[in-house]
């Protein structure tokens, strides 16, 4: 781990990919898709990191979580979970980092 995160590169690189076309399963953005909460906490997740409010993070993380071991993906979807599971990962080692400084 990096002591210090480049927020311009490591973590819009994810974000990119993360809401790429390509990337994010077919009717993602509706409310009644299965996968929709799992939209919402990732970017709820990039919101809070890019505002430095890290304190909401853990949550948001955990269900994340919870929804990729509730809700198990359909062919579409396999690869933004694994995506997903990558960028949790991820920032869950720079909130625990931050948090000891």
């Amino acid at each position: 781990m990096p002591e210090v995160i480049n927020k311009s590169t490591e973590i819009q690189s994810f974000f990119d990919k993360l809401n790429a076309k390509d990337k994010t399963p077919k009717n993602a953005y509706r409310r009644n898709a299965p996968i929709y909460s799992l939209i919402c906490y990732v970017n709820n997740i990039t919101g809070c990191y890019l505002s430095d409010n890290l304190d909401p993070i853990p949550v948001f993380i955990e269900r994340s979580r919870l929804h990729m071991d509730d809700i198990y993906p359909d062919d579409e979807s396999q690869e933004y979970y694994l995506l997903v599971s990558e960028y949790l990962d991820f920032i869950e080692k720079y909130v625990l980092h931050s948090s000891t400084l």
